[in-house]
């Protein structure tokens, strides 16, 4: 018995060796990570400081965490308007009108990374979602409650656990929209416009220079052209009339809002360098 016992485990060993190595399964996040990488190096940390905890996997220190799921309800926007107004002391509709672009885009960046870098998205649905406000930097950032993301089916991290695969990258558009859009942005929208008096117009103009600034920044370290990348997320979130997009000589992207944030009535009359207000100060 014995002897048998130790052929069959010699047999065992033997036909395991046989068999064909397993491929490894990549995990989402490296592809985003290597990404944000590139644009801390040839562009710049700002772009992406929110959301290099979250992507390095580094633990959560201090701050005020909102969960976006409390923010859609309609929960605890006050407290959110008011960490706006403690910083930047304007008036309530200006104070709304800031913390909702702030939040727009540290909501954005993530989604237009993992798009751009590998047409992998991290899921950033309001029941996935929290927003940190610190007084240390990144003074705002955001994370994922837990790690889910889609992708196609050739991505190397499709067998992942955390992945959703679909089927091609009109349903991936489709699946980016109905998250991260339709699934968190529009509903917090809903609840800081009743809670705030400044116009859906001006709101969704931050959703579309979130689009573009997170393009413009991220889209440099790839091969994909700026401008074509941005026309598709604009479209895809209905935003593409709020700005104008053009490329320069060095096919960079380059944006104006057709609308604004509101920064001007707190910064004695100094505007944004995309803004539709133009000044005449330095």
């Amino acid at each position: 018995m014995r002897l048998a016992t130790a052929e069959a485990l010699v047999l065992s060993s033997t036909a395991l060796d046989r068999r064909p190595a397993m491929p490894l399964v990549t995990n989402p996040v490296d592809a985003l990570r290597a990404a944000a990488d590139r644009v801390d190096r040839e562009v710049s940390v700002h772009p992406l400081a929110g959301v290099r905890a979250w992507l390095d996997g580094a633990p959560v220190r201090g701050g005020v965490e909102f969960s976006a799921a409390e923010l859609a309800a309609g929960k605890r926007i006050d407290e959110l308007m008011g960490t706006a107004a403690a910083l930047w002391g304007g008036s309530a509709h200006a104070n709304a009108a800031l913390a909702w672009k702030t939040y727009c885009y540290w909501t954005l960046a993530p989604v237009v990374l993992g798009y751009v870098a590998a047409r992998r998205v991290p899921v950033l649905d309001a029941a996935n979602a929290v927003f940190r406000v610190a007084e240390d930097a990144p003074m705002f950032s955001v994370r994922q409650r837990h790690p889910k993301f889609l992708a196609l089916p050739h991505d190397p991290c499709a067998a992942h656990p955390d992945v959703e695969v679909v089927a091609n990258e009109s349903v991936l558009l489709d699946r980016l929209r109905a998250t991260v859009f339709e699934g968190h942005l529009v509903p917090v929208l809903d609840a800081f416009l009743a809670n705030a008096r400044v116009g859906r117009r001006t709101l969704m103009g931050s959703v579309a220079s979130g689009i573009a600034y997170a393009v413009a920044s991220i889209a440099q370290v790839v091969p994909d052209p700026d401008d074509v990348v941005a026309k598709t997320l604009l479209e895809l979130f209905d935003v593409g009339d709020l700005v104008d997009i053009s490329t320069d000589e060095r096919g960079r992207l380059v944006y104006r809002r057709r609308t604004c944030c509101l920064a001007l009535t707190i910064e004695g009359n100094r505007t944004c360098s995309t803004c539709c207000v133009q000044s005449e100060r330095p």
